[in-house]
């Protein structure tokens, strides 16, 4: 049903590049194409809804497998370093579309059917993944069809788009996995605790970032944050910040083209040589082959 529509918006897209991003004109989706297979690799996902409507994608998040393509999207609440494989060729490339969440949209939802979506009456004591798969079928399927069916009009972009977006908000969060978008919206949970602390990992990930500190700002205790962090996102404090930092660099050797050590000392490494062990050890290429690592959509 969506691969039609993908393929129309590709062929009114000027890039000839095997892979790629292009906006769509309406805010906060964002369509992107891969034309050949990517084998796994790491990558950050930010928090969205991924939909590919031809093709297919595999992630990977601790010991935890997602596989999502034309049958189910994924939905993620907080930004998530992970690994992710495209299955994809020239002849049948991948081509979907990711939709940024906004917070201020998912809360003004949640208000507007406050005691009504049955979410409120969920367990809320502990922590759940922020990143859970999600069947694309029935009214979620026909809300996203109707998204990409207006981007060939601008108007239709500026009007019939964004009522889409918002319906597959609605959609999502009445879904079985409206937990994901429903439980950012709520105070003083472990959830919404540690979806804050990931906020400001993204945000100072150059500072010198304590678990202690994280958790007295999330206001948890150490243990109990750090158990509800590592349910949540599948790595430890610790372990994610490193990634963050990591794949931030990626990007400043790949697309800046910053020498390593600038690299290592802009991401808040104090030693080039143990950001070059460790970026070795995360991307299996040293730094000064930063450039050979695959394309992502999402890196």
């Amino acid at each position: 049903m969506l691969a039609p529509l993908l393929r129309e918006f590709r062929a009114t897209l000027p890039s000839l590049k095997e892979s790629g991003v292009a906006a769509t004109g309406v805010p906060g989706v964002t369509f992107f194409w891969i034309g050949k297979p990517v084998p796994r690799a790491p990558l950050i996902y930010s928090a969205g809804i991924v939909i590919v409507g031809q093709g297919s994608k595999v992630g990977y998040l601790g010991d935890r497998r997602f596989d999502y393509g034309p049958e189910s999207c994924l939905v993620l609440g907080i930004p998530v370093p992970f690994e992710c494989e495209s299955l994809a060729t020239p002849e049948e490339p991948l081509l979907g579309i990711r939709i940024d969440i906004d917070t201020g949209s998912v809360h003004s939802l949640v208000a507007r059917f406050a005691g009504k979506l049955g979410l409120e009456r969920r367990e809320r004591t502990a922590a759940r993944s922020g990143v859970e798969p999600l069947a694309m079928e029935g009214a979620l399927l026909t809300a996203t069809a109707r998204l990409l069916e207006s981007l060939p009009d601008p108007l239709d972009r500026q009007v019939v788009g964004p009522a889409a977006v918002e319906e597959i908000l609605y959609r999502v969060l009445r879904s079985d996995k409206g937990h994901v978008l429903y439980d950012l919206t709520q105070h003083q949970t472990p959830y919404s605790n540690v979806a804050q602390a990931l906020e400001r990992i993204h945000r100072d990930y150059r500072e010198s970032l304590t678990v202690e500190e994280l958790a007295r700002e999330s206001a948890m205790g150490v243990s109990s944050f750090h158990r509800a962090f590592k349910e949540l996102t599948g790595d430890s404090p610790v372990q994610y910040l490193k990634k963050i930092r990591l794949l931030k660099a990626k990007g400043l050797l790949v697309f800046e083209g910053k020498q390593v050590s600038e690299a290592a000392y802009e991401v808040g490494y104090a030693s080039p040589s143990q950001f070059s062990r460790e970026f070795k050890r995360y991307f299996q290429v040293p730094p000064s082959e930063a450039e050979t690592l695959h394309y992502n959509d999402a890196a």
